[in-house]
C-alpha cells in the first residue's frame, strides 16, 4: 500500500506590494484556503493602511491570520510566530481549509521551515543584553558588528535592523557568531511539515510603480490621520510605530518633514525594502514562480493547495 503523501504547508512569497493577495482572494474562490500571514508589521493592531492589512471585506472573502492582533508596544518575534502556526494549522485543517503561508517576512518562513539557533535559555542574561545594546544607533550597531562578526556583517544589508542587532545578541549570549552556528543547524521544520515555496515578482521599474501608486492611495484614503491616531494612544518610540512609512509620517506630524518629502521617502525607502527581500528569496529553493497574474503560478498554487488538502495532517507538534 502506497504511503499517504507527506503533510505540506503551501508557500507564496515575494516583495511587498507585488500583488499575491490579490492572487489568494482568487484561488479562495475556488479552494478552502486560510492564510496565515508571513508579515512582521501586519500583527500591529491599528496599523491597517500602513501596512496594507487585508481589508473586512477581503478577510470576509479568504481568512487571514496574525493579523491587527498585538499591541503596537510588544514586540513579536520568529519564535513566537512559529508557535502560533503550530496552533492554527492544527485549528485550519480541523476545519477542512488548508493552510497557506503568505507575505514578505523571510525570517518567519525560516523560522517555520528550518527552525532556531540552538541558545542557552537565558531570558534574563538576554534582556541585560539587550539593554546594553539599546543605547546604539544602527551605524554603532553595525560598526560592532563588522569588528566581532564580520561573515554576519556582510550577509546581512545594513538596513536590516533587527537581523544586525540579532547578530550582536546571539554572539554575546552564546559566545558564538551566527555564522558559526549556522553552519552546525539541521532542519527542524514545524509539525515535520514540507513547506513548497511559490516566489513571485514583476519587473523592478513596474514594482516601484506600484509602490509609488499604493502609497498615493494610502495617503489619500486616511493614512496620515491613522498615524495620528496611533500617536495619541501611543509613544512614538513604541515599537509598531518603527515601522517604515510610519516612521516618515510622524516625523512630518513632529514638523520635521513636509508631506511631499514624507511620501517620497517612503517610496524610496519601499523600494530598497522590496529589493531587500528579492534578494532573501532568491536564495530560497522554490518549486516554481513567476509573474502574479501568470496562469501558471495560480495552478501551481492551486495544485499545491490541493495535495495540501489531501495528505493526512500531523497529529501533534
Amino acid at each position: 500500500m502506497a504511503e499517504p503523501p507527506r503533510p505540506l504547508c503551501p508557500v507564496l512569497v515575494g516583495p511587498t506590494a507585488t500583488g499575491k493577495t490579490a492572487l489568494v482572494l482568487k484561488l479562495a474562490r475556488r479552494l478552502p484556503i486560510e492564510v496565515v500571514s508571513l508579515d512582521s508589521r501586519q500583527v500591529y493592531r491599528g496599523l491597517r493602511l500602513g501596512t496594507a492589512q487585508p481589508s473586512a471585506a477581503e478577510r470576509a472573502a479568504c481568512p487571514h491570520h496574525l493579523i491587527d492582533f498585538l499591541e503596537p508596544e510588544k514586540r513579536y518575534s520568529a519564535q513566537r510566530f512559529r508557535a502560533d502556526f503550530v496552533r492554527l494549522f492544527g485549528e485550519i485543517r480541523a476545519r477542512g481549509a488548508a493552510p497557506l503561508l503568505v507575505g514578505g517576512a523571510g525570517m518567519y518562513l525560516k523560522a517555520v521551515s528550518t527552525g532556531f539557533f540552538r541558545l542557552p535559555e537565558d531570558a534574563e542574561r538576554l534582556e541585560t543584553i539587550r539593554g546594553e545594546l539599546a543605547p546604539l544607533d544602527d551605524d554603532a550597531v553595525r560598526s560592532r558588528l563588522a569588528e566581532a562578526d564580520p561573515d554576519s556583517a556582510r550577509r546581512i544589508p545594513a538596513g536590516d535592523v533587527y537581523r544586525n542587532r540579532r547578530a550582536l545578541e546571539i554572539l554575546a549570549l552564546s559566545g558564538r557568531t551566527m555564522s558559526e552556528l549556522a553552519a552546525e543547524q539541521r532542519p527542524d521544520p514545524a509539525l515535520g511539515l514540507d513547506f513548497p515555496v511559490i516566489r513571485v515578482d514583476r519587473p523592478r521599474e513596474a514594482l516601484r510603480a506600484r509602490i509609488a501608486g499604493r502609497t498615493d492611495a494610502m495617503l489619500a484614503a486616511g493614512w496620515l490621520d491613522e498615524v495620528a491616531a496611533l500617536r495619541e494612544a501611543h509613544a512614538d518610540t513604541t515599537p509598531g510605530l518603527a515601522t517604515l512609512g510610519y516612521i516618515q509620517l510622524v516625523r512630518h506630524l513632529r514638523g520635521e518633514l513636509d508631506l511631499a518629502a514624507a511620501r517620497d521617502e517612503i517610496v524610496l525607502r519601499t523600494a530598497q525594502y522590496a529589493k531587500r527581500q528579492r534578494t532573501w528569496f532568491r536564495a530560497v529553493p522554490t518549486v516554481g514562480g513567476g509573474e502574479p497574474g501568470d496562469p501558471a503560478v495560480s495552478d501551481l498554487l492551486a495544485r499545491l493547495v490541493a495535495d495540501a488538502l489531501a495528505a493526512r495532517p500531523p497529529s501533534s507538534p
